[in-house]
C-alpha cells in the first residue's frame, strides 16, 4: 500500500533539507504578502466574488509549493493511504463530531445564543463551503502530505509530528490567531491530523477531518466570525456570548476549553494500538 509523503528511495539529505528550508520560506512568504495586501485587495466593500478569489489565490499556491518542495526532496506528497473509503469516513465523523461536541459544551455553560444571520442552504452557502474544503486540503498537503514525512525521515515520527503541528500553529499565527487557547487548540489538532495521516497512510483522512471541523463552523453553525457569521452566510448562526473559557470571546469557539477537550479526546485512541507502517520509508506500490 502506498503510504502518506512517502520518501524516494536514494534522495540525499541535503536535498531534503533544502525542500524543508525552501518549501516553508515560500510559502510562509506567500502567505505574508497575501495578508499584507488583503486591504488593498478586499477594499472596503468586499463582494462574494472578491472573497473567493482571494481565498483561492491564498491557498491553491500551497498546493504548487507542496509538490515543488516534494520534488526537490524527493518526496511523493498526494498519498491517498489505506482503506481510502474508510478513512474518510473517519474523518468525517472525527471532524464534524469533534466540533459539534465542542459546541455541545459551550452550549451546556449557557455561552451559546441564536444570532440573526441565518440565510439557510444558498448558492453562496455551498461556494462558501467549497472554499472551505480548498482550504483545508491545502493547508493538509502542506502540512500533512508534505512536511510531516520528510520531518518524520530526518528527525523521527514523534518530532514530524510535533514540529509540523507547531509549524501549523504558526501558520494560523501569521493569520490572526493570538489568543492561547487558540493556538494550544490548533497545535492538538496539527498533532490529531498527523496522527490520522500516520494511522491511514494518506492524506484522506486529515483533509476530511480538518474539512469536516471547519466546514461545521462556518458553513453549517456560523461561528466564524464571532459574533456574527461570513458574508456567504450559514445554514444556521450561533454567536459566543459570555464566559471566554468556552468561546465568548473575538476568536469564538477556536479560544475555547471545548476544543482542547476535544482533541485531546480524539488523540488519544490514535496513540494506542497497531500503528501503521513508518511515513518516510519508500512506498511499496504507487496510489
Amino acid at each position: 500500500m502506498a503510504q502518506t509523503g512517502s520518501a524516494e528511495q536514494g534522495a540525499p539529505a541535503w536535498r531534503q533539507w533544502l525542500a524543508i528550508g525552501a518549501g516553508l520560506l515560500v510559502s510562509w512568504s506567500w502567505v505574508l504578502l497575501v495578508v499584507y495586501l488583503a486591504p488593498d485587495i478586499l477594499g472596503g466593500e468586499a463582494t462574494p466574488g472578491i472573497y473567493a478569489a482571494f481565498t483561492l489565490t491564498l491557498y491553491v499556491p500551497l498546493l504548487v509549493f507542496a509538490l515543488l518542495a516534494g520534488w526537490i526532496g524527493g518526496t511523493k506528497v498526494l498519498q491517498m493511504g489505506w482503506s481510502p473509503l474508510g478513512w474518510t469516513s473517519a474523518g468525517l465523523v472525527v471532524g464534524a463530531g469533534g466540533l459539534s461536541g465542542a459546541l455541545a459544551m459551550s452550549w451546556l455553560s449557557g455561552t451559546v445564543v441564536a444570532g440573526s444571520g441565518a440565510t439557510g442552504l444558498t448558492a453562496l452557502v455551498l461556494m462558501g463551503f467549497g472554499l472551505t474544503v480548498v482550504q483545508s486540503a491545502m493547508e493538509e498537503v502542506l502540512f500533512r502530505g508534505w512536511l510531516l514525512p520528510v520531518l518524520s525521515q530526518r528527525l523521527g515520527q514523534i518530532a514530524g509530528i510535533c514540529g509540523s503541528a507547531i509549524l501549523f500553529a504558526g501558520f494560523h499565527l501569521v493569520g490572526g490567531a493570538r489568543q492561547p487557547l487558540t493556538l494550544l487548540f490548533i497545535t492538538l489538532a496539527g498533532v490529531l491530523f498527523g496522527l490520522l495521516a500516520l494511522r491511514s497512510g494518506g492524506i484522506l483522512a486529515p483533509v476530511t477531518a480538518h474539512a469536516a471541523w471547519n466546514g461545521s463552523e462556518d458553513t453549517l453553525f456560523g461561528l466564524v466570525p464571532n459574533p456574527g457569521n461570513e458574508m456567504l452566510g450559514s445554514i444556521f448562526d450561533f454567536d459566543l456570548i459570555g464566559n471566554s473559557l468556552w468561546g465568548g470571546n473575538d476568536e469564538g469557539l477556536n479560544a475555547s476549553v471545548g476544543v482542547v477537550v476535544v482533541m485531546i479526546a480524539a488523540i488519544l485512541p490514535l496513540l494506542v494500538g497497531q500503528r501503521a507502517n513508518p511515513l518516510a520509508t519508500p512506498s511499496a506500490t504507487p496510489a
